[in-house]
């Protein structure tokens, strides 16, 4: 049994999407500790206004205790964490998923911001691939993105190949062959990207083709026994919760399709509470 397993839950809260919080909801489940998974669900209403008031509504009482408080939010006893990567950082402390020494700390605070970068490219495309809302999904607007990640897919895939040639590294993890934070939002980067390259109809391996040390880590690091409760979830099994909100144009859906108002709907509550 995990060390982590008798603590009291750590509370991950979000939206009612994967975003920002599936690799902090990935980290508190590999480490074997409780993860209570608060969601705030965006309602498009039926004038097409959004209505976040779930979120917005409850906010000042947390403003209260830490000023800079937004989404997503970690809850540790007394303890509340906002910022994505300082959430990140500090459940990677918190569940030994961090550097041990100055040298790896300065790795994972790196890889953390790089993978950023990809992350905050998937999300411009996300929003910002439909012209107008109904547009039908563009597939040479997917394929245009998808080849422009290759700046900083080059330089993670370099990570990779430099840590298995010249550290003696498996490949399985980005930092001293052991699971640290960053190996969690690489992953969710690429099963995201994959899913996008899937509608754009290429396969996963074409996608990753250029790229095999960082298709090595997505197999094996998913793979991995402390992942398995995760991926077996509906926080972790891709199709269940969608990637973006409603507005989006990719990942609005489960499937990572456009959201049709009443026609793609999911109850999120089956999804919160205590894993």
């Amino acid at each position: 049994m995990s060390s982590f397993a008798s603590m009291e839950p750590i509370t991950v809260a979000y939206w009612s999407i994967r975003g920002l919080a599936s690799p902090l909801r990935q980290m508190v489940m590999y480490a074997g500790a409780p993860l209570n998974n608060v969601m705030y669900d965006l309602i498009i209403k039926d004038d097409g206004s959004v209505d976040a008031s779930c979120w917005f509504g409850v906010k000042p009482e947390f403003k209260k205790k830490n000023p800079l408080i937004n989404l997503p939010y970690v809850v540790d006893g007394d303890k509340i964490i906002t910022q994505t990567n300082s959430c990140l950082s500090y459940l990677g402390r918190k569940l030994n998923l961090w550097g041990n020494t100055e040298e790896e700390v300065c790795e994972c605070e790196q890889l953390l911001c790089e993978i950023m970068d990809l992350r905050n490219g998937i999300v411009k495309y996300g929003y910002g691939c439909n012209v107008e809302k109904g547009e039908s999904f563009n597939v040479a607007k997917a394929v245009e993105y998808l080849a422009s990640t290759k700046r900083v897919m080059e330089k993670l895939e370099l990570w990779l190949e430099t840590a298995v040639t010249q550290r003696g590294q498996s490949g399985t993890f980005l930092v001293a062959d052991r699971a640290t934070a960053p190996d969690f939002h690489l992953d969710e980067m690429l099963v995201q990207h994959c899913e996008l390259a899937k509608l754009a109809g290429q396969t996963e391996a074409t996608f990753l083709q250029d790229y095999p040390r960082l298709a090595h880590f997505k197999t094996t690091f998913e793979a991995l026994p402390g992942n398995a409760k995760f991926m077996a979830s509906p926080l972790g099994k891709v199709g269940v919760i969608p990637f973006n909100q409603k507005m989006a144009g990719f990942g609005a859906t489960g499937e990572g399709t456009e959201w049709v108002p009443g026609a793609t709907q999911y109850d999120f509550n089956k999804h919160t509470g205590v894993f």
